[in-house]
């Protein structure tokens, strides 16, 4: 049985993960896979010792097998969502989890799930997903207790911080490099505060919703002094182009751009970059002590 009521949560790395799986070899290789990439993992064989470590623990995303009966995983991911609302539920099972039972994990908190088996790519990109949503469901919660003053606070809504952006270009650059494969930053310069007056807040918050709604699931969109960036993964150089041209016809005919005659002249102004590894691999200035610091 599952313990009630609020826990006090002892503090741990945005980056850590409980996985939980009745098979050794499986958290074995889940462990392999998550640490090389930087992630904090820890293990559990069954709901009852996950409770355990989670009741004393606070942990950024869970990963979880399907434990019959049906009531005993409900309860479990439950008492996850009640007491740390933040934290993301992935289900990777082997079980064939039926229509109905499929909504109703969903309806009690479960945010994704995945069919094993599954390769290493899939799962680090349902994790990225996850650790994704569970940043911006902090930011929201910061959001809501502070006034929106400044262009930051507006964009954070949409996009992540240089920072957050900053972690992910790291992580998909290691990526790269173990595996050799490509991936690719879009980085999209905008004018200047001084240059649109009170228009900038508008049209850079605008941006901002384009670039999020359009952008596939797998891309990060960050920011970094007024500038933006969308990393693109397992993505060449044909395929940044593709994604920039997309881009930049959707912002030509927006209505909201076209019906302004200063965000009309700003798009025009606008200057995109696309940056592919390996292939035309160099990297922008705000991004190159991260770099330096990683080929240490």
């Amino acid at each position: 049985m599952l313990g009630g009521g609020m826990v006090s949560w002892l503090s741990m790395s945005e980056n850590s993960i409980l996985l939980v799986d009745p098979f050794k070899n499986l958290q074995n290789l889940y462990q392999m896979i998550l640490r090389d990439e930087g992630y904090l993992v820890e293990t559990a064989s069954d709901i009852k010792e996950a409770m355990l470590q989670f009741s004393t623990r606070h942990y950024a995303l869970l990963i979880t097998e399907f434990f019959p009966p049906f009531e005993e995983t409900s309860r479990m991911i439950q008492w996850v969502k009640q007491n740390s609302p933040e934290t993301y539920i992935i289900m990777a099972t082997d079980t064939m989890v039926n229509d109905a039972m499929y909504g109703k994990l969903f309806e009690i908190g479960l945010d994704d799930l995945f069919l094993k088996p599954v390769s290493a790519r899939k799962i680090l990109t349902h994790i990225r997903k996850g650790l994704k949503q569970k940043d911006l469901i902090l930011k929201k919660k910061e959001l809501e207790t502070q006034p929106f003053d400044s262009i930051s606070q507006l964009v954070q809504q949409l996009i992540f911080s240089p920072i957050y952006f900053k972690k992910c270009f790291r992580q998909e650059l290691k990526y790269a490099r173990r595996h050799q494969r490509p991936f690719s930053l879009l980085i999209i310069r905008i004018p200047s505060k001084e240059d649109m007056g009170d228009q900038y807040e508008s049209f850079y918050l605008e941006l901002g919703n384009i670039f999020r709604k359009y952008v596939r699931e797998e891309d990060t969109v960050g920011w970094e002094k007024g500038n933006f960036g969308i990393i693109l993964p397992e993505t060449g150089e044909a395929g940044s182009q593709i994604a920039l041209k997309r881009l930049l016809n959707l912002i030509k005919t927006h209505p909201l751009f076209n019906s302004n005659e200063i965000f009309r002249t700003m798009v025009q102004t606008l200057d995109f970059e696309s940056i592919t590894y390996p292939e035309k691999f160099q990297v922008p200035e705000f991004l190159k002590a991260m770099v330096d610091d990683l080929d240490k």
